[in-house]
């Protein structure tokens, strides 16, 4: 029987290094300040939910417009991709993981975000040289915990059973679920109708190598 797996990539396969104020203000030339950061963060979620063109740079052009910044918002929208791509980091044990997996099933990539955004985390971090599928959800057009995107996935990867691990249990979890998944719960929560919930990355890589090694599908 073949089975194809899907990771989410934020929270689960990468983690950040750095606060989300402390991105921003490393890209403002000028003096940045908590109302910046926040107007720019809800800006951000309003663009990446609406599954709107350009997000960042959109949020810039308001943060630029309100607090008259002189700053090119096209300019800071790329080194801000940049910074947030290099701020996250993988452990070893999960990157060990994605690689087990990937020897032995078909394995994927199924994250909610911007295309640019997400995309520059995997590439920062060699994941596409690892998994056979990205499915990035405003590249797709639909998000998580949409159905589509979960019939996407099986659909680019075709196997007899399909696994998703995530870290936010209403929208990787629940929607993996109804959709045939069996799935694993990356978090803190106690979920026990995951199908396996482990307390974070590091811990479900202690988890699931030993188990892996006596499947292969590849």
């Amino acid at each position: 029987m073949t089975t194809t797996v899907y990771f989410d990539l934020d929270g689960t396969l990468l983690k950040y290094t750095m606060p989300f104020d402390d991105q921003f203000a490393s890209v403002i030339s000028e003096e940045s300040t908590a109302e910046m950061a926040a107007q720019f963060s809800d800006q951000v979620l309003d663009g990446i939910t609406g599954i709107k063109p350009d997000p960042y740079e959109r949020a810039f052009e308001e943060v630029c417009d309100r607090y008259d910044l002189s700053s090119d918002p096209s300019s800071l929208a790329t080194e801000y991709i940049q910074t947030q791509a290099a701020s996250m980091t993988i452990d070893p044990s999960v990157g060990r993981l994605l690689e087990t997996v990937a020897d032995r099933h078909r394995t994927g990539i199924l994250t909610n975000g911007d295309g640019p955004m997400q995309w520059r985390k995997i590439e920062e971090h060699g994941l596409d040289e690892i998994v056979d599928e990205v499915i990035v959800s405003n590249d797709l057009g639909a998000r998580k915990p949409d159905p589509e995107i979960f019939e996407e996935a099986k659909a680019r990867l075709p196997a007899d059973a399909y696994i998703y691990i995530g870290d936010t249990y209403e929208h990787d979890i629940v929607p993996a679920r109804e959709r045939g998944f069996e799935t694993v719960y990356v978090g803190d929560e106690e979920r026990p109708e995951a199908t396996v919930a482990a307390s974070g990355p590091d811990a479900l890589a202690s988890l699931l190598l030993p188990l892996l090694e006596t499947t292969d599908d590849r």
